[in-house]
């Protein structure tokens, strides 16, 4: 009897331990936050639906945040001093590690079998070849899209290239579905999420005689069976 008493001693004692440990630990990650961006890291998880094991883990990712705030703030700070040519912002990523970045939206993997045959690019020299050429000012230019952690960059640089083309020809810019090219063109040597070539996205839209909207044809962020639909392209 006396055994088990000081057994349970001993355990009430780790477990007090542990929650002192726990406390002490949000105590002194507390005092490293600003309570003064209070109220925007709390806009901010609410905006981008952040939610957090714990509290432990809820402090941890708003020092991320506002480290990678001050980051933001320096940049654009500098940048309006003429040291930069681009602004930051503030997205989803705010609570992210570089570490962490790179391992969940850095993922293409570069298939194996690329054949690459060179080729002379062939122009005019009589040609009138502006300095610069901004295509969003001739509307040829869709809204920025989102690829999460699925390796489909070059369906989205397909997708793209055909929007522009669209826009430039027919006058009409419509987003098109990357998530088409990803579930369909497989059997021209992508891999869905794990990798592509723009080109051959390219002859997968020829030979298909065309490519859904995205509208019609959403993205997912993954590799699901092939759901092309003509009566949307």
């Amino acid at each position: 009897m006396l055994a088990f008493h000081v057994v349970h001693v001993c355990v009430l004692k780790g477990a007090m331990f542990a929650s002192l440990l726990l406390v002490s630990l949000c105590v002194g990650a507390a005092a490293m936050i600003d309570s003064r961006l209070d109220d925007q890291w709390e806009l901010w998880k609410k905006t981008h639906e952040k939610k957090y094991q714990n509290e432990v883990e809820d402090v941890r990712r708003r020092e991320l945040w506002e480290k990678n705030l001050m980051l933001i703030t320096m940049h654009n700070l500098e940048a309006s001093m003429g040291l930069h040519t681009y602004d930051l912002g503030m997205n989803y990523m705010g609570d992210l590690t570089q570490e962490e970045i790179l391992q969940s939206y850095a993922t293409l993997i570069i298939p194996t079998d690329i054949q690459r045959a060179p080729s002379a690019f062939v122009g005019t020299y009589s040609a009138d070849v502006p300095d610069t050429m901004d295509w969003r000012q001739k509307g040829c230019v869709t809204s920025v899209k989102m690829q999460g952690s699925c390796g489909s960059c070059w369906a989205f640089s397909a997708a793209g290239a055909l929007e522009g083309q669209l826009a430039k020809k027919t006058g009409r810019l419509v987003d098109l579905s990357p998530q088409n090219l990803v579930d369909c063109s497989g059997n021209y040597g992508n891999h869905g999420c794990n990798g592509g070539l723009v080109y051959k996205a390219f002859q997968y839209v020829i030979d298909n005689q065309g490519i859904d909207s995205d509208a019609s044809y959403p993205y997912t962020g993954q590799l699901q069976q092939c759901r092309y639909n003509p009566k949307n392209r």
